[in-house]
């Protein structure tokens, strides 16, 4: 059970390192960069100092070889005269100073090894970080898109939330008006009933009632009158 705990809470710290991760990923994408950048530069600085001790060996391999071409000379000249001896110490310098002359010819061989191989490697840095950049700059572009239509969205559905919002109070609004209707309709039927109004109104309905009796009256008495005047004398 302990193990397992453990391990519950191993996942869980790196569920949240990687939450933590995604979240700040193109912060740690551009100090990424910066950091390659930072590198680039000393390789730069790396392979200038190589130049530069490389141009230093260079120089020590000419001035032997303008040694070399003075005492060859010397010796010639030596021999000319006779002085074998003489000639013989000058070929032994010679022979020293040509050692010399290889020895620097191999540093300044393997320092343009090395110039040319790290000249390599920063114009591949180079071109590996100027497309870098370029995905990145898509990356972003990317990022703020989603964020402005995820803004929008946000947006549109609060303003969806909102109109629902609007609408279940119009229509409560309307069903307590209809009530508060129903209500003052109710009112009014109760005092019409209390007063009577509501009976006569009924009755009067049905035809029946003192005015339409009165009526009536009206009309049989014109009627009568008007038979008496037509009747024949």
């Amino acid at each position: 059970m302990l193990n397992k705990l453990l391990t519950a809470f191993r996942g869980k710290a790196t569920e949240t390192g990687q939450a933590v991760v995604d979240s700040q990923a193109l912060r740690i994408l551009d100090q990424e960069i910066r950091d390659s950048e930072v590198q680039l530069g000393k390789s730069k600085t790396e392979l200038t100092r190589l130049m530069g001790q490389r141009q230093l060996n260079a120089n020590k391999a000419s001035t032997l070889e303008s040694k070399i071409s003075q005492l060859e000379q010397s010796a010639a000249a030596a021999l000319d005269k006779g002085e074998e001896e003489l000639a013989v110490e000058v070929a032994n310098r010679i022979v020293a100073l040509q050692d010399d002359l290889d020895a620097e010819r191999a540093i300044v061989t393997e320092y343009d090894a090395s110039i040319e191989s790290l000249r390599g490697a920063i114009r591949g840095t180079e071109n590996q970080l100027r497309q870098f950049k370029q995905q990145v700059s898509v990356v972003k572009a990317t990022e703020s898109a989603q964020k402005a239509q995820s803004a929008v969205a946000a947006r549109h559905s609060g303003q969806n939330s909102a109109m629902h919002s609007a609408m279940e109070s119009l229509d409560r609004i309307k069903e307590r008006q209809q009530l508060d209707s129903a209500q003052m309709k109710a009112a009014d039927q109760m005092a019409a009933e209390e007063s009577g109004s509501s009976l006569e109104a009924r009755l009067k309905d049905a035809g029946i009632g003192a005015t339409n009796r009165k009526t009536d009256d009206v009309l049989a008495r014109l009627k009568a009158k008007s038979n008496k005047g037509s009747a024949p004398e």
